[in-house]
């Protein structure tokens, strides 16, 4: 978790304002915000503004036993966004899984772990064998983001397995659960914004709308609040997609898609863009 009342501080004692601090990076509402109401900008943001007062974004995250592995876990985290599997593999490689004393430390080094095997290793069984770890954790809630992350991770393999049934079993945990998930910071807000959006995908390409709408809402309302567009591309175009196979208004579906285009342009996700661009030419012929 982002330590505010350290990052104010910090900010203090290099005698700056708010408005010199966000002066060219963000408004002067949001770092109020961020400050005052514990609302975390976008990890770019907070980036920019660590940078200014001369300090790392692990500097103001809450202290383990080992601020180093705490700082690292945190920062192979937000590597995962954008796909750098190098610099996660020898962030990994840095850490002794014997050296975290923590619960909640074991449980986020069991999660990269498991992401890695699955997004970049393509090892099934490893990545299965991570996220069990987590599953098998003693006194972990129903509702920890990790425990969804890691049934969200085996419900992509079975998926991708043809084995539909066991992965419509995880997703059912999560879907219990999902919404209990207390937001507190921006990686939290990252990690359920991938769970939602790869659930209402899992729900929509089995034309279970009911789900599937339910979740992409969901996952609309907490970008929105959050300020975090990264998914907003994924979310809106299976919105759009799940708009045609309903049969659903042309004004809403054009909306959705057209909406899809714009987010997809801004985070540069030219795959999501190439498929709203296909679907409004097919709404419109």
């Amino acid at each position: 978790m982002i330590n505010i009342e350290k990052f104010i501080l910090i900010r203090k004692t290099k005698k700056l304002s708010q408005t010199e601090l966000c002066h060219g990076i963000c408004t002067q509402s949001t770092l109020s915000k961020f400050e005052n109401n514990g609302q975390v900008p976008s990890f770019k943001i907070l980036k920019q503004l660590c940078d200014r007062m001369d300090i790392e974004v692990g500097d103001i995250m809450t202290r383990s036993d080992n601020k180093q592995i705490t700082h690292l876990l945190f920062e192979a985290d937000f590597l995962f966004i954008n796909f750098d599997y190098a610099k996660i593999l020898n962030i990994l490689s840095q850490i002794d899984p014997h050296d975290l004393k923590r619960d909640e430390d074991k449980v986020h080094y069991h999660f990269l772990r498991g992401q890695y095997a699955l997004k970049s290793d393509r090892n099934d069984m490893s990545a299965l064998f991570y996220f069990n770890n987590i599953l098998t954790a003693n006194n972990l809630p129903k509702n920890d983001i990790y425990r969804l992350l890691a049934l969200n991770g085996c419900s992509q393999i079975y998926a991708k397995q043809g084995e539909t049934e066991k992965a419509e079993h995880y997703y059912d945990q999560i879907l219990k659960t999902i919404m209990d998930v207390e937001i507190t910071n921006l990686l939290t807000t990252m990690h359920i914004l991938a769970v939602l959006c790869d659930a209402g995908e899992f729900y929509g390409e089995r034309k279970m709308y009911r789900e599937s709408n339910s979740l992409l809402r969901y996952a609309y309302r907490i970008g929105i609040d959050h300020h975090a567009i990264f998914y907003m591309a994924r979310i809106l175009l299976r919105q759009g997609i799940n708009d045609m196979e309903q049969a659903k208004k042309k004004e809403i579906t054009s909306q959705h898609l057209h909406d899809a285009c714009a987010f997809a342009r801004i985070n540069r996700n030219h795959i999501t863009l190439n498929k709203a661009r296909k679907l409004l030419k097919q709404l419109n012929a």
